[in-house]
């Protein structure tokens, strides 16, 4: 029995739970009746019951805020690292669907190009020698894949090639990249002796290239009677980038084979550089004179990060990482040019904000001027986008740097221009109708201006705010008279700098901003490239009515579905940052160590050396100088 206290009077007439117990008389209005005393824990229990499941919602609103909030200023705090999270199942996924890709763009290639080059539905082309060029390109790409009958079928292809008979000229920088990387990649993946031996005969064959007056290799050499062909494209000079674009698979092909005269030759090259690094911008002339018996700059230099300088810059560095960072010399040319490059080539658009790399030619201002004066182009080439993922690389793998080589505070600096300027690649994408990005965009008519500039400002004011073109999270704008620049060359050729650059900043922070990014590349990949025949560039990205073009270049292969499937999968597949370095057609080389007998029979602590220059503070603290003209006549 319940106490009388511990009741609580209850009317009839207004309580739903005894409602149906009572008597309703017709007739004049019933008289009030009487209460019934109904226990108080009674009644409380069952307000309690009706309360609970607004109380339970209440608590996971509330919870649910929390969280939100808490996700919230994490993803400000740490520029994208834990924004959009996606469970790795679902990464894995994504990297199967781009395997499924290759199959079908290789799978394509053999039914309708095999054994020729590049896959042309209605032709087949033999620019590259007529070698295979898509089969042996992509023989790592089939083994990271986990693609054996693919792979039997190029090796069974790649047996029968005999190069030293080859009866025509070959590019040798393009054949060097694509076909001795690849079958340097597939020996280091797979230790098969095929791989090694054709590799061995195709550097030999090759090796005549370098027989110029100034010994930097030719544009191209006929394996059979040994004879070179100059400049790049009939060109009067030799370019950097194909000058500067062999030492890693030649240098790893020397310590395979112990021939010293692969090494010889690749260092060659390099030595010569050391001799024209300008004193000014630290960098190269996209172009270089072989008319002496020296290598010379031409009189009106040009400074590029794109085409005609790019993997020069970027063998540099990689050089020094393959070599498990044994050739000084590599690294003092690396950090001197990237100091150069800062200093010079970057610009920020007005609208926006972007950060870009573009290219410099000194020239007269006028015909009887005595000067040559920097002017920018204010071109962003697709080729450039490799830059970010070079910077990012170069401040993850040289952090054992002393701080007087290479500062803390730069080497962050490399990392923050690294984010800028791939969020700029990235929107070049984004920002087109297809997703898919034009070759070249200009930023010249929108306004451009010195990004070292707009950095001397930040200095004198105290340092305060954030310096102009380092935001990540830049909206998308589909209206081209807000984006700040204007395309200037409307096709998507398949390229994979961008992607390149997302894979290898994902890999050094972990930011899942940079694999969402290249999911949304790869989204608009299927959508536009892909046929009912492999995959094709893309005229007019960025109008309502892109066009297909008739070609799939090997690198799409190679490098654009490899990195993709890479940023997406879980694991680093055993291609740690740290253990491999690839070469500039993704090929990954392992890295090694040169044995103190090798060290100094090529004297690698005694090359020439000017030593890293300037230091990067000094440099954007002064401010660009016009050159003589008479110097550089």
């Amino acid at each position: 029995m319940s106490d009388p206290q511990d009741t609580l009077e209850v009317d009839i007439e207004k309580t739903a739970l005894l409602e149906t117990a009572l008597e309703l008389s017709s007739g004049p209005a019933p008289a009030r009746q009487p209460a019934i005393r109904v226990p108080l824990h009674i009644v409380a229990a069952s307000h309690a019951f009706l309360l609970r499941p607004t109380r339970l919602i209440l608590r996971y609103i509330l919870a649910g805020a929390v969280i939100f909030m808490s996700y919230w200023a994490l993803s400000t705090l740490y520029s994208g690292h834990f924004a959009h999270m996606i469970p790795g199942h679902v990464w894995e996924g994504r990297a199967a669907e781009v395997r499924t890709a290759f199959q079908h763009a290789y799978h394509s290639y053999e039914l309708l190009g095999f054994p020729h080059n590049e896959m042309i539905s209605n032709d087949t082309s033999d620019e590259f020698n007529g070698w295979g060029v898509p089969a042996l390109d992509s023989l790592d790409t089939m083994v990271i894949m986990g693609l054996d009958e693919e792979l039997q079928r190029a090796l069974e292809h790649l047996e029968k090639l005999h190069f030293p008979s080859h009866y025509a000229s070959a590019p040798f920088f393009q054949t060097v990249i694509r076909y001795m990387g690849g079958l340097l990649s597939a020996w280091h993946l797979t230790k098969l002796p095929l791989t090694l031996h054709q590799a061995h005969q195709l550097g030999l064959a090759l090796l005549p290239a370098f027989n110029t007056s100034i010994h930097f290799p030719s544009f191209s050499v006929n394996p059979k009677t040994k004879a070179i062909e100059g400049g790049f494209s009939g060109h009067p000079n030799l370019s950097l980038a194909e000058s500067a674009s062999c030492q890693m698979e030649y240098k790893y092909l020397a310590k395979l084979t112990g021939r010293t005269e692969f090494f010889d030759a690749a260092q060659g090259v390099m030595d010569g550089l050391i001799e024209i690094q300008d004193p000014d911008t630290q960098m190269w002339s996209r172009w270089i004179s072989s008319e002496g018996s020296k290598p010379a700059a031409p009189a009106s230099p040009q400074f590029s990060i794109g085409s005609g300088g790019d993997s020069a810059y970027e063998y540099l560095l990689k050089q020094y990482l393959l070599s498990g960072k044994s050739e000084p010399q590599m690294l003092e040319m690396y950090l001197s040019s990237m100091r150069g490059v800062i200093t010079n080539l970057l610009y920020v658009s007005k609208q926006r904000n972007l950060l870009y790399v573009t290219d410099v030619t000194y020239s007269k201002p006028n015909p009887s001027s005595k000067i040559l004066v920097p002017v920018p182009s204010n071109d962003l080439e697709h080729l450039s986008c490799f830059l970010p993922g070079l910077l990012a690389l170069g401040a993850h793998t040289l952090k054992d740097l002393p701080e007087d080589v290479f500062p803390a505070a730069e080497r962050k600096l490399h990392l923050d221009i690294a984010k800028g300027l791939a969020t700029t690649c990235y929107l070049t994408y984004a920002d087109s109708f297809t997703g898919l990005a034009p070759d070249v965009i200009n930023f010249g008519a929108r306004g451009g201006r010195s990004w070292s500039e707009l950095y001397r400002k930040w200095e004198d004011n105290g340092r305060h705010g954030t310096l102009p073109g380092f935001k990540v999270d830049v909206p998308v704008r589909k209206d081209p008279s807000q984006r700040g620049y204007d395309v200037r060359v409307g096709r998507w050729l398949s390229r994979p700098e961008t992607i390149e650059s997302l894979f290898i900043l994902y890999r050094v922070t972990g930011e899942q901003i940079w694999r969402n990014r290249g999911y949304e590349i790869f989204e608009a990949i299927q959508m536009w490239s892909r046929g009912s025949v492999g995959y094709s560039s893309v005229w007019e990205p960025d109008s309502s009515s892109p066009q297909r073009k008739d070609e799939m270049p090997s690198y799409f292969l190679a490098e654009t579905l490899k990195y993709l499937y890479l940023l997406f999968k879980e694991d680093d597949c055993g291609l740690s940052l740290d253990k491999i370095v690839f070469n500039t057609e993704a090929h990954p080389l392992p890295v090694f160590k040169w044995t103190p007998q090798e060290m100094e029979y090529y004297q690698l602590r005694k090359r020439p050396s000017k030593g890293s220059g300037p230091s990067l503070k000094e440099l954007l603290r002064g401010k660009r100088k016009p050159k003589p003209a008479s110097k550089s006549g």
